[in-house]
């Protein structure tokens, strides 16, 4: 009874252990070069490209709305974009074809 019932929950549990692996993610690091907002994209924010480029779907990374940090993300990639900063911009996954931004470091 008990090697049926490991047959049984045996794939079901190894399908769970895989579908919890960590995301590993991507990190990348330079100045803003182009600062794009778009409003025919009601949930996606802005969207960057870097100098060198980011190693992404056309170069292109971008904050969605549903980011717990939205504004503030926005406003230092502005700032970063608008006084020439070096950021380090990393994400976990893409939406829409862009690379989802986690989280932003900028520096002078």
């Amino acid at each position: 009874m008990k090697a049926q019932l490991l047959k049984y929950l045996g794939l079901p549990w190894a399908l769970v252990m895989l579908g919890n692996t960590s995301v590993l993610a991507d990190t990348a690091s330079g100045t803003i070069r182009e600062y794009h907002l778009n409003p025919y994209e009601a949930q996606r924010g802005v969207c960057i490209k870097m100098n060198p480029a980011l190693p992404t779907v056309g170069g292109w990374a971008c904050l969605w709305k549903d980011n717990a940090l939205y504004k503030e993300v926005t406003d230092l990639l502005l700032e970063a974009y608008s006084s020439t900063k070096t950021c380090s911009i990393t994400w976990t996954t893409y939406r829409g074809g862009y690379a989802d931004i986690y989280y932003v470091n900028c520096y002078n």
